[in-house]
């Protein structure tokens, strides 16, 4: 029965913890730095510090294999390794980021290991071309890539094989430093991060397994334990032969030979052959894993289609292996050594950094869903984050800002190009949880004018969306407070509410929406407006769209508005010309103020509405011209001067205050003569008092509408939030 299982595993064409995970981690993380540059950083730094340096290098990968092993053991793994876990925790958009950046890192692992063999055999064959050694070590690698991934694993099984042997020859070969290697005077300093930042990236390589996890039998077994065991061998390979190093040679000669290995072994070819299957391995292993993360891209639909194509009962990905193959010919063609590592260890600990964080988050935030194999304390996958992610800037602060930046770029372009995918990732998770708990802040906090903002509920009496108020709202708000767009259907309009969030995703103003259908839709306006709202954040100002509802209805719903202490704003427009969004970039938009002086929280209220048009990139420097008409001279020169007194203090440009001189003249008929043609008028509306009817209240707003009748647009005004807004500007 074993025979017949073993039998079987090997025809469904998917591997094992061994095979799959801990040997392509050991020699991914076993290579050049190993036999070339271990000695030579502990000549100038000591075993002391070298120590510290391999601990704490090790301790960052072994962080994150803890964290990578609690994820990966609560979901269920396919191809792209790092790329498929961090995608379906983050969302498509860091996904695809972290997964473009993890295929330029394996790009960059096969270009350095490829030029570092083909530098060692040009070193014993100075004749040979070098840009043909390195053309034909790629081209045989990527051969055996190409055709058979078990041969390509059997083949590292061999490599696997000669390292450990040449690892054993430094300690049972070792001879004394030869009399014919003269002491070479060299500077030994170096600080502590430089040094840390030339051994880092030999330590980097756990994705190498992660990005064969689409060809593991049981990936939530074998990820987590060949992982582990991987970072643990390697830790104790490379303190144990730096420690060996410390008591067997001086640190001038580890300074002046960094390949001092060979040259004090009985047995130089077993050291040559370290050297060569350590850097072959490392490629190999970039060769096998490049292709499968671009194929798993492909797959999500980020990179074009024919990279996703896969061959044999494997899927292997022969197109996406042309395409690393293509690509990393062009590096090794025109980059060097020094321009590569920087950006391979920069995306190395960026997705680090990201998947400890994943970790955190799961932990943290605690859904139901996170019920881990393996549970790590958040703390564990706190440190690695903050670790790694130090680590970035400690190495190379330059590198790491440009892959921030390029992670930025690549998040946007993703966001850019509107792909869906829904892969029940935990950003809904996080996003509950912040506003959970600053909601819950925030009840406890007084509402006071200096940090006012304008919370709206913006409503539709219709399936008809009115750009202008959508516009409009947003102007005002421009996400400084939650805006949201209500309609009230009728029951037989129902199905009209996608088309609705349709129109408004069209228009591209973030916002969120909510439908209400009732038999009676004024009845419907009124129940959002009262109950509507995200905790203690509920809407302060309500927006509608004139005309809208009957006048009774309408006037039933401001004087509750009123009664709720709420802001009501009535905008009246043409709904064929675009008064809010046309020409956004044309500079001498004017905005009228109307004050008569008996509502002063009206006048308030308009004028930090004004103010917010103005900065917003619809309305750009708008001038806000407030106006007031003066029944005399004395009275004309008396507000003038209050105005000057007050002027610095409003801290508002473009503000100018016109007081008209009209002893006779009537409030309406100056109103339309001088408003006519505005961009915007805002005009506030009559305080309902105490006992006031709708139908009082109807007579009134229909007169008022009947007398501004000819205005082209106007915004009407009734302050009802228990805020002074004067204090927002004095």
């Amino acid at each position: 029965m074993a025979i017949f299982s073993r039998f079987k595993a090997e025809l469904d064409g998917k591997f094992g913890t061994v095979k799959g995970v801990y040997i392509p981690d050991v020699l991914q993380m076993i290579g050049v730095i190993l036999f070339m540059r271990l000695g030579w950083i502990l000549g100038h730094v000591g075993m002391f510090t070298m120590g510290f340096v391999i601990t704490l290098s090790s301790s960052l990968i072994l962080l994150t294999s803890l964290s990578m092993t609690a994820i990966v053991s609560n979901m269920k793994m396919k191809g792209g390794g790092s790329y498929y876990l961090i995608s379906r925790s983050l969302g498509i958009e860091f996904g695809s980021a972290i997964g473009v950046l993890q295929c330029i890192s394996q790009l960059c692992s096969i270009t350095l290991c490829v030029t570092g063999f083909s530098l060692s055999i040009s070193e014993l064959f100075p004749d040979a071309s070098l840009p043909l050694i390195k053309i034909s070590t790629l081209t045989t690698l990527v051969l055996v890539s190409y055709f058979s991934t078990a041969f390509a694993l059997r083949t590292q099984m061999l490599i696997f094989v000669g390292l450990l042997t040449a690892i054993s020859a430094i300690f049972w070969g070792w001879n004394r430093v030869p009399d014919s290697l003269p002491a070479i005077a060299t500077d030994p300093t170096m600080s502590f991060w430089v040094a840390f930042s030339m051994f880092f990236p030999a330590t980097t390589g756990i994705e190498s397994g992660m990005s064969m996890s689409g060809d593991l039998r049981n990936p939530a077994r074998s990820l987590p334990i060949g992982t582990i065991a991987s970072v643990l061998t390697v830790f104790v390979l490379y303190f144990s032969i730096a420690l060996f190093l410390s008591h067997h040679a001086s640190s001038d000669m580890l300074r002046g030979y960094p390949f001092l290995l060979y040259y004090t072994n009985h047995f130089r070819p077993l050291i040559l052959i370290g050297l060569w299957t350590a850097s072959l391995s490392s490629a190999l292993g970039a060769i096998l894993g490049g292709p499968r993360v671009m194929q798993a891209i492909a797959k999500d639909g980020i990179l074009p289609n024919f990279l996703a194509k896969g061959h044999g009962p494997s899927g292997q990905p022969r197109s996406a292996t042309i395409v690393v193959y293509s690509l990393a010919l062009v590096l090794l063609t025109f980059t060097s050594i020094n321009q590569i590592i920087p950006i391979m260890t920069m995306a190395c600990l960026l997705s680090y950094t990201l998947i400890n964080f994943i970790a955190f988050m799961e932990s943290f935030i605690r859904n139901p869903s996170w019920r881990p194999t393996l549970r790590v304390p958040p703390a564990i996958s706190l440190v690695g984050a903050i670790g790694c992610l130090s680590a970035m800037f400690l190495i190379n602060s330059g590198a790491a800002f440009t892959v921030f930046l390029l992670l930025v770029a690549l998040c946007f372009w993703t966001s850019q190009r509107k792909l869906t995918a829904n892969w029940e990732d935990i950003r809904y998770s996080i996003y509950s949880y912040f506003i959970h708990k600053g909601t819950v802040k925030l009840s406890n906090l007084e509402t006071n004018a200096k940090n006012w903002r304008p919370h709206i509920l913006a409503l539709f009496d219709s399936a008809n969306v009115r750009k202008n108020l959508v516009f409009f709202a947003h102007a005002i708000n421009q996400e400084k407070g939650f805006l949201t767009f209500g309609a009230s259907l009728k029951e037989q309009e129902a199905d009209t509410g996608p088309k609705i969030k349709t129109a408004l995703q069209g228009f591209r103003v973030p916002s969120h929406v909510h439908i209400n259908t009732f038999d009676d839709p004024s009845l419907a306006a009124g129940q959002m407006i009262k109950n509507y709202g995200f905790g203690h954040l509920k809407p302060n100002t309500i927006f509608f769209s004139l005309p809208s509802y009957e006048p009774k209805e309408l006037s039933r719903l401001i004087l509750d508005i009123h009664a709720q202490k709420k802001n009501v704003v009535l905008l009246k427009d043409d709904p064929v010309r675009d008064y809010v969004y046309a020409d956004p970039a044309r500079q001498n938009k004017q905005i009228d103020l109307w004050w008569r002086g008996k509502y002063p929280g009206n006048f308030e209220f308009s004028l930090a509405l004004a103010f917010l048009l103005q900065q917003s990139k619809l309305w750009p420097f708008a001038q806000i011209q407030i106006k007031v008409i003066a029944k005399s001279e004395q009275e004309q020169k008396e507000l003038l001067e209050r105005f000057e007194k007050y002027r610095e203090k409003l801290r508002i440009k473009n503000l100018q205050f016109t007081p008209m001189l009209r002893p006779d003249g009537d409030f309406f008929t100056n109103l339309t003569s001088e408003s006519r043609h505005r961009d915007l008028t805002f005009l506030g509306l009559k305080q309902p008092e105490p006992g006031c009817s709708a139908d009082e209240y109807a007579t009134y707003f229909e007169t008022l509408l009947d007398k501004t009748k000819d205005i082209d647009n106007i915004a009407y005004v009734l302050a009802g939030e228990s805020v002074q807004f004067r204090k927002i500007f004095l």
